[in-house]
């Protein structure tokens, strides 16, 4: 089954760090997975629903992935929903993408956007970016793996 995962381009103080970490040009900052009748995301106040039309108002791309197994990825997006939001995740994913080294983060503790939308998608049967610790991986890594699938 096909689900559309959103990303969201920097718009915001967090979003042009996230993208200044990232490298030159400008990358997507933020992820999300439209699941379960709303935009589920990472946000500050963890993962949560929000409104579809959340970032109408900014630069977004949508690109539509086949879920090999949509039941179980909505199993772990209903699991995950609530957890607190992770900020040493994304730190991970920045030392991950500059360095190239990978530190373990604190599972699924807490979580960040692009680890969340990771998660979801390989409990979906989805073997994206094997070998990179879903708390490592940062929007733009995500978003170059899925279109490139």
């Amino acid at each position: 089954m096909k689900v559309k995962v959103l990303f969201v381009y920097p718009h915001d103080w967090i979003g042009k760090i996230i993208d200044a970490a990232e490298g030159p040009g400008e990358d997507v900052c933020h992820t999300g997975i439209f699941m379960l009748d709303a935009l589920l995301e990472a946000t500050s106040a963890g993962f949560i629903k929000s409104p579809v039309d959340t970032y109408r108002n900014c630069k977004t791309k949508i690109v539509a992935v086949d879920v090999p197994d949509i039941d179980d990825a909505e199993l772990e997006a209903k699991r995950l929903l609530n957890t607190p939001y992770g900020w040493t995740s994304c730190v991970n994913g920045g030392i991950h993408d500059i360095t190239g080294y990978q530190i373990p983060g604190d599972g699924e503790v807490t979580v960040n956007c692009s680890e969340v939308v990771c998660r979801i998608l390989r409990a979906g049967g989805l073997d994206i970016l094997p070998g990179v610790y879903a708390d490592g991986v940062t929007p733009a890594d995500l978003f170059r793996a899925l279109t490139v699938i």
